[in-house]
This record gives C-alpha cells, sequence and structure tokens, in this order.
C-alpha cells in the first residue's frame, strides 16, 4: 500500500491474476483427473468426510471464511452507511458522530441478524456458494479490469504501456464475462431443476 503508483498496481494485478488462473486451473484440473465426471462443484465435497488431509482443509477452508466476515461486514456496512452519512451531513447534521456511531451498530447488528437467518433457514448452502460463485468473478475479474481501463485514462504513462494495460483490462472483463454467465446460468438452471 505504500508504494501507489500505477506501474506498481498494474503489476501486483496481474500477478494476482495469473496466480488466481493457476490455482483454478490447476484445482479443476486435478478434481477431473480424480474424479471425472462425478466431481463436485465444491471439490472438498468429493473426498471422503473421514480423509484426514481433507478434515484438515475443510478446517482452513472455515478459518478462512471466518477471518473474511469481518472485511465483507466492513465492506457492506459501508456502503450502505456513505450514502446515509453524506445525506446528514448535507442537512448540517450536528449531531454526527453520535449518529454515524448509532448507524454503524444498526447496520452491523441487521448484516449479523440476516446472515443468521439466512444460515438457519437454507437448507443446501451448495446452491448459494454455486451462485455467489458465478457473481465472485465479478470480483475477481470484471472490476478490476475496469478500473484499469479507467486508469489507463487519466494516468500518465507511455503509449506502448497504456496500450498493453488496456488490451491486459479488455482480457480480464471478457473473461470474467465469460465465467460470471457460465457459472451463474448453470447456478440458476440447477436451482430451477432444468439440469
Amino acid at each position: 500500500m505504500e508504494n501507489q503508483r500505477l506501474s506498481h498496481w498494474a503489476f501486483i494485478s496481474v500477478v494476482t491474476m495469473i496466480i488466481c488462473l493457476i490455482i483454478y486451473s490447476l484445482t479443476g484440473v486435478y478434481g477431473y483427473l480424480t474424479f471425472g465426471k462425478a466431481v463436485d462443484p465444491d471439490i472438498l465435497m468429493s473426498y471422503s468426510s473421514y480423509d484426514k488431509l481433507m478434515l484438515i482443509a475443510r478446517l482452513l477452508f472455515g478459518i478462512s471464511i471466518i477471518t473474511i466476515y469481518p472485511i465483507i461486514v466492513l465492506l457492506g456496512r459501508s456502503v450502505i452507511q456513505d450514502p446515509l452519512l453524506s445525506r446528514v451531513r448535507r442537512r448540517g447534521g450536528v449531531l454526527m458522530a453520535k449518529f454515524e456511531s448509532r448507524s454503524r451498530y444498526v447496520l452491523t447488528v441487521l448484516w449479523i441478524t440476516t446472515t443468521l437467518l439466512i444460515a438457519m433457514f437454507v437448507p443446501d448452502i451448495s446452491k448459494v456458494i454455486s451462485l455467489i460463485g458465478g457473481i465472485s468473478a465479478f470480483f475477481i475479474f470484471i472490476f478490476p479490469g475496469l478500473c484499469l481501463m479507467f486508469a489507463m485514462r487519466s494516468e500518465p504513462v507511455s503509449c506502448k504501456t497504456r496500450v498493453a494495460l488496456t488490451i491486459w483490462g479488455v482480457v480480464t472483463v471478457i473473461c470474467g464475462a465469460f465465467i460470471f454467465g457460465q457459472s451463474t446460468t448453470t447456478a440458476v438452471m440447477e436451482l430451477l431443476g432444468k439440469i
């Protein structure tokens, strides 16, 4: 975060996309080679529940979910809270700090309550995960690609760099759109019982 130059951001973006591509591709290929067409959408579910390595993998996956939850709550709360705070500021809110504190608590409690209700009443989380998996293509591919393309319009870089990074942005947006369309369509069709 210290180095905020565009070239550094673009380098990090490209490297992380390549790492994600390699990890996801290897996981998919390994799952297919191991289980064939019988592989589950969540590859961990294809393995025996008594396998010690898979129990460790599931435990680590659970820990990753638990540790990412506060970040998701923070982002979701800020998306809802920021417009509310800007509206109060425009009205000349004198009690801004009090309103901000109360709204933060209320939104956090509502977010956690909603999450718990969904967890209690959704019988099969795999359907939700498959639907969210397609939507995650926006955050992994489409948004970073769009940010890179728009940054190229305003950043002072050489013409060659601008063209290369714009092409990379277009490629990531196209790949993300394909992944989103394919996986979301499959998930929706499975939810509706068409597959």
